[in-house]
């Protein structure tokens, strides 16, 4: 009979093991459904990248905190941090960012013109070639989502300074196939003998011009067309700025020259 109850004892154990054996797999194939049928496929987007995610979590906020992320206050999370995470879910987070940023820029050179009677009226010429420089700039900029929101400098250094450019504009005309330097609109009168020397102790004869030297300087050689070769040799006490006086031999010819509106061409 002992042998019995032993075989007896042996099958109870063997039973107790298999039933557990049982119930433990019961509880890990439920555990194992129940966790399969909460995880989630999901969607995020950080500063325009994009990947897929599986998660357990229920919500925006908790799903961060699991990846142990925080976020700052301007940053932008969308759906909200509070809100229901479901299959499907696209989560956009968008970070501010506040960094300096320093590069290199060119500075545009100045342009300066010297008129000049070598050249005729019209044409130009570069006497000195114009360089850009360099200035190092830095920047304050803010980004949200990786998009530059605004550009602020905060410091700039020169590191190399521009060249001013020089350009020569003619200021010479051409009459009659003679170079001139310049071209003045001018009233004329005429005047003849009067017994006194000119201005610069000459006496006066055809081609002495009156001038007022602030104008015209004196001793300047011109031409004016109808009359001739001048000579600024004279002043005068009426002959103020755009003013000539010339000199005719006789009083009927100064008569007839009488007051015009000419073109004075300088040598």
């Amino acid at each position: 009979m002992n042998w019995l109850k032993q075989k007896i004892d042996e099958n109870r154990t063997f039973c107790r093991v298999v039933s557990l054996a049982i119930i433990c797999n019961l509880i890990i194939i439920g555990l194992f459904a129940m966790i399969s049928y909460s995880v989630k496929d999901i969607t995020v987007t950080v500063n325009g990248k994009t990947a897929q995610y599986k998660t357990i979590r229920n919500s925006v906020s908790d799903m961060l905190r699991g990846w142990d992320v925080t976020l700052e206050e301007k940053d932008v999370v969308k759906p909200g941090m509070n809100n229901a995470l479901k299959d499907g879910t696209d989560v956009e987070i968008d970070l501010y960012e506040v960094y300096k940023e320093t590069v290199s820029e060119e500075t545009d050179f100045d342009t300066k013109t010297e008129y000049t009677s070598d050249l005729l009226e019209g044409e130009t010429e570069i006497t000195t070639e114009g360089v850009k420089g360099e200035d190092k700039v830095t920047y304050k900029i803010v980004t949200l989502g990786g998009v530059e929101q605004s550009r602020t400098e905060i410091d700039r250094e020169t590191v190399k300074k521009p060249v001013t450019q020089v350009v020569a504009e003619g200021t010479a005309v051409s009459y009659n196939g003679v170079k001139y330097s310049r071209v003045i609109r001018v009233v004329s009168t005429g005047y003849t003998h009067t017994g006194h020397r000119t201005a610069t102790g000459t006496r006066p004869h055809r081609g002495t011009m009156a001038v007022d030297r602030r104008v015209i300087a004196m001793g300047s050689y011109g031409y004016v067309p109808g009359y001739g070769e001048v000579h600024a040799e004279d002043t005068g006490g009426a002959i103020k700025g755009n003013r000539i006086d010339l000199f005719f031999n006789t009083r009927g010819q100064a008569v007839q020259w009488g007051r015009r509106t000419v073109d004075l061409y300088i040598k």
